[in-house]
């Protein structure tokens, strides 16, 4: 069975169902038959097969047919003839892709001892034999395809749902692999004897080579295929000429949707070969793992913690001026990829190779855009939920060019719709509004009163203006400062620990900088935990952080229970359990917050549901201020994040309410920021 399992044949087979005294009950055209009869008498039949299966092998085979039935590649028929007697015929027709039949008639059982022990045979007839042989295979060929198309009236169809059902209720999910393994080690353990033997020898090498064909060659991990969004985002890029952006909410799969482009390009060619580009060290086990998960081998990790990397490298570019289809895969840095010692060797690899830059707004960057006019790789895909840079024109003119796509880009899926598809996971939003205390509102008024007198109307004069992002600087500052965000953090933990809400699996993102006493604001919030909920475990990500990876770790088994990150968790890290998101850096750029979001949507089998608790810092808590225009539009800058949020979440009504009757002292609606964001496409791509 396996054989067939492995080779992509698909089986159609026409059987009698084992049933006891009832046996016309389960039959369509017998007469009716309470429903609550028939599932006592099928439960009746599944307690029988269960007590059948004391052998491994007997389980293996339940576990194979599940696999086929669950991959749509075996078809059952249980008939009974209808004079009332058994149909024992034991015959079969086997065709290959090329129209030839092979009919097989005999009365021997189908198993190891009847094959091979006992005295019995079995007829052969070719379709591309005598005469005789083709006399007997076409009036057999149109018997047997009438009983499986259900058109002869020599019998009475059977519900095949009641041997389905048996079949998914026996059988244990298993992928190809883990059947494979499973009969080896039945055959390892079969009793061995002189006519059995040889048979059983022969049968464990071909499995073995199969084994060790399927751990090398590259395949659809997961034990199925891509998902349509995938498959449709391949087939945008090959009609773009392998050339384009894939603007995918955070969360997607853009790493699987990149990698089955490859594999697509495996299957057609034979040759793989890619240069994957990463934002940092953290994401090179990430994209490790999932590229090993593909089969693809040759994986050279080029960052400034593998160090061994200019050797592997070297000896690629030596390997390929022998052989040009040697496959490779490289996953580097992008801080690496612009090294001299990169650049120089990767010139030498095949113009075919294949670029995937992941987080593909960093190719804009400066340093990078240099490189871009040398690069020839023909095959390119930049991967983003974001792709655009915020107010730098050149650097996303060169990442539209160099990938020869813009917006809408090669392929689309907004966070609106991998909810709607359960790509992602659903999540409540909670906005909790902050005001400055009385010394932070009065320091914050006097810089906005500073900014007012500079501005003019040009808005990129004023941006550039080294007067102006000082005082910005300050601004931001008096904001990531905000004492009453410390207290406004404790009381969402506070209300979350008093409902009996679990706070592991949390993320929570903190302003960068220092307290008025100098200590860092990172550990400011996770004293907070630290100091009134001792048996929460904590951990600090951040830049200095050298075990990152231990950390991580750490937090996917449960062993931490919050993380506290200014940016380090922004761009990649990949982790399904997180549930609850607390922001507490209430100033950023859309990308941050996009990003963090996508963070805790991921979806996971013990999760239903996640929540995000967003902080909003209003500098002033009654209309009677003065509100200059420039600080309207800072502020509706803030809302219209706020609004996005609240308009893909489960609580839109409550989460919109919280911000709507604040905003108004400041003269704003936020159902018309909404409107506005529905006429420009409400998707992962706002701009501030």
């Amino acid at each position: 069975m396996l054989c067939a399992i492995y080779n992509g044949g698909v089986i159609k087979i026409i059987t009698n169902h084992f049933l006891y005294a009832n046996d016309k009950e389960l039959l369509p055209n017998s007469g009716a038959v309470a429903e609550k009869e028939i599932d006592s008498k099928f439960r009746e039949d599944l307690e029988w097969i269960y007590s059948q299966l004391h052998d491994s092998d007997q389980q293996h085979f339940f576990d194979c047919l599940k696999y086929l039935v669950k991959h749509k590649r075996l078809e059952l028929v249980p008939v009974r003839l209808s004079s009332n007697g058994m149909a024992h015929y034991k015959q079969g027709l086997f065709f290959d892709d090329f129209g030839n039949c092979l009919y097989i008639d005999g009365s021997c059982n189908f198993t190891g001892s009847g094959l091979l022990e006992n005295g019995e045979s079995f007829q052969i007839y070719r379709s591309w034999g005598s005469d005789f042989e083709k006399k007997i295979i076409s009036p057999k060929e149109k018997d047997i395809l009438d009983i499986i198309k259900r058109k002869s009236n020599k019998y009475l169809y059977l519900k095949k749902e009641q041997i389905l059902d048996a079949v998914y209720s026996v059988g244990k999910d298993k992928s190809i692999e883990d059947l494979l393994v499973d009969e080896r080690k039945i055959l390892e353990t079969e009793a061995y004897n002189s006519q059995l033997g040889f048979a059983i020898k022969r049968q464990r090498e071909e499995l073995e080579k199969v084994i060790e064909n399927i751990k090398t060659t590259p395949k659809f991990p997961f034990d199925g295929f891509p998902y349509d969004y995938q498959k449709k985002a391949y087939e945008k890029w090959r009609e773009a000429s392998c050339m384009g952006i894939f603007e995918m909410a955070t969360g997607t799969g853009k790493t699987i949707t990149a990698l089955n482009c490859l594999l697509n390009l495996y299957l057609e060619s034979g040759v793989y070969q890619a240069i994957i580009l990463i934002p940092g060290e953290i994401l090179l086990g990430q994209w490790s793992r999932e590229v090993k998960r593909f089969n693809f081998s040759n994986i050279i990790l080029a960052s400034s913690k593998n160090s061994n990397w200019r050797s592997r490298l070297t000896d690629l570019k030596t390997d390929l001026s022998f052989d040009r289809n040697r496959p490779f895969i490289v996953i580097a840095t992008y801080q690496t990829f612009i090294t001299d010692t990169f650049q120089k060797t990767s010139k030498k690899f095949p113009s075919t190779t294949l670029l995937i830059a992941d987080e593909a707004h960093r190719i804009g960057a400066p340093q990078i855009r240099a490189l871009l006019p040398d690069i020839e790789y023909s095959r390119r895909i930049g991967l983003s939920a974001t792709p655009k840079r915020d107010f730098d024109e050149i650097g996303n003119n060169a990442i539209d060019s160099f990938f020869n796509s813009k917006s809408p880009y090669t392929f689309s899926l907004p966070m609106r719709e991998a909810i709607e598809k359960g790509f992602l996971c659903k999540y409540e939003y909670t906005p909790h509004i902050v005001y400055l205390d009385e010394e932070e509102m009065s320091e914050y008024a006097d810089i906005s009163r500073k900014l007012t007198v500079l501005f003019h109307g040009d808005r990129e004069d004023f941006n550039n203006n080294p007067v102006v992002k000082m005082l910005l600087m300050k601004r931001k500052r008096i904001i990531h400062k905000a004492k009453n965000k410390i207290v406004m953090f404790h009381n969402i933990v506070s209300r979350i620990a008093e409902s009996g809400e679990s706070l592991r699996y949390s993320f929570v993102y903190v302003p960068e900088g220092k307290d008025d006493s100098d200590e860092a604001l990172v550990d400011v919030y996770a004293n907070v935990i630290n100091e009134n909920y001792r048996s929460v475990k904590t951990a600090v990500y951040i830049g200095i952080t050298e075990n990152k990876g231990e950390i991580i770790r750490h937090f996917e088994n449960g062993d931490i229970d919050m993380l506290f990150a200014m940016k380090c968790l922004d761009e990649g890290v990949d982790i399904p359990k997180t549930e609850l998101a607390i922001f507490c850096s209430s100033t950023g750029t859309p990308r941050q917050f996009i990003q963090r979001r996508g963070r805790v949507l991921r979806t996971h089998p013990d999760k239903n549901l996640a929540k995000i608790h967003d902080m909003i810092v209003f500098p002033f808590n009654n209309s009677s201020e003065e509100i200059s225009e420039l600080e309207k539009t800072l502020i509706k800058s803030e809302l219209i994040r706020v609004v996005h949020f609240a308009s893909l979440a489960l609580n839109y009504s409550a989460a919109m309410e919280v911000c709507d009757l604040v905003a108004r002292n400041y003269g704003l609606d936020v159902y018309a920021l909404e409107y506005d964001l529905d006429i420009y496409g409400n998707d992962d791509d706002i701009t501030e």
